[in-house]
């Protein structure tokens, strides 16, 4: 009896889920983002639930009349949006959406540094995203730093290759800038002037206006503080590249004699293959979201640790694990494990380091070989 209960519980779950995932057909779960007429909506047909029963089930929606405002703007009530709302994503520094009651999207950028000309700098990275992005400008004043913008067009393609969803936007927009007396601080004033979305060939109706309109300037911003935000890491790298890694022997967190990196996560991560490639470890595998290089060590002849600056160590030629770690002060430490994840000793760990350690201070990684900076 017992069997045969969790049988017919099974089943009947079964038929649930299945006829729920039906109820949600692809081509038709995007409808709701533009000419989804949610008053006009029918009931489906009545679930079937196998044993189970359909007491509450409904056959009509108990849908409140529209105002003509409402029937506008698309909302049962004022600001009610089903779609979830598109926020500011301040990946850079010093960024904020101000508030008001306008819906009027104004971001302001403030600098940390007193000498550096903010105006200057998002009129920069402003322009360098349209241009980027082949974006048409129709009007500029550089003096007012005043900016009109052509038609950007965005295409977006979701789902699998079995079953793709093609969305295409096209917007234009306005732009100022503000500035205030001590000029620590700008605005950035977005107005998207025109705006048009299509799925699948389909024109999905949007109303600029209010929350509608804030919500399509603030997902460019979000797209123009990305692109900046990729050029700041970049520049970052580029810079970090040009140094060599302050390495010193100490301690991670489990008291592990390991190495420690005066260094990011980041800039450590992006500059160990070097490294470990000029001490004769070859790459196998590597997870950044882990935290760990997988090296094969190649023991090389005496010719070569005099070639590069090194001082020669010895090791067995077999795989070796080096786990990162971030500490409390922002440092990174390296932690040498062996193919079984097992420490290896202080002596090896310090074996290694002792070949670099003399020369890193003044030693510059060009070439694949360390080279003696003047």
């Amino acid at each position: 009896m017992i069997k045969l209960f969790k049988q017919r519980r099974c089943a009947a779950a079964v038929l649930i889920s299945l006829s729920l995932s039906g109820c949600i057909r692809f081509d038709t779960r995007m409808e709701a983002n533009g000419s989804f007429e949610y008053d006009q909506a029918k009931s489906i047909e009545k679930y079937q639930t196998g044993s189970l029963t359909n007491d509450e089930a409904r056959n009509q929606f108990d849908i409140p009349a529209l105002t003509e405002k409402q029937k506008v703007i698309g909302n049962v009530v004022n600001n009610v949006d089903i779609r979830p709302p598109v926020q500011l994503i301040p990946v850079l520094e010093g960024v904020m959406l101000e508030a008001n009651d306008q819906y009027q999207t104004k971001v302001w950028f403030n600098a940390f540094n007193q000498d550096e000309d903010m105006s200057l700098k998002v009129w920069n990275m402003l322009q360098s995203y349209l241009a980027v992005n082949n974006v048409e400008i129709v009007s500029q004043d550089e003096t007012l730093q005043q900016l009109q913008t052509g038609n950007i067009r965005q295409e977006t393609v979701y789902g699998s290759a079995l079953n793709k969803n093609r969305v295409i936007k096209n917007s234009s927009y306005r732009f100022s800038i503000e500035k205030t007396a001590d000029s620590h601080s700008v605005a950035l004033n977005v107005e998207a002037l025109t705006y048009s979305e299509t799925n699948d060939g389909k024109k999905l109706k949007v109303n600029l206006i209010d929350k509608n309109k804030q919500n399509i300037e603030i997902r460019f911003v979000n797209d123009l503080l990305e692109y900046a935000y990729e050029i700041n890491e970049s520049e970052q790298l580029k810079d970090a590249d040009s140094q060599p890694l302050p390495i010193k022997l100490g301690f991670d967190d489990n008291h592990q004699t390991a190495w420690v990196v005066d260094a990011d996560f980041l800039q450590t991560w992006h500059k160990l293959p070097e490294l470990f490639n000029l001490l004769s470890f070859k790459k196998v595998d590597a997870d950044r979201n882990l935290g760990y290089y997988l090296v094969k060590f190649e023991q090389p002849d005496d010719e070569y640790w005099a070639e590069n600056n090194l001082n020669p160590f010895e090791l067995d030629e077999e795989e070796y694990y080096i786990q990162l770690g971030e500490l409390a002060n922002g440092s990174t430490s390296l932690t040498w494990l062996d193919a079984d994840k097992k420490s290896l000793s202080n002596q090896q760990v310090s074996d290694i380091y002792l070949s670099i350690t003399d020369q890193v201070r003044h030693v510059l990684l060009l070439n694949d070989k360390q080279t003696i900076e003047f």
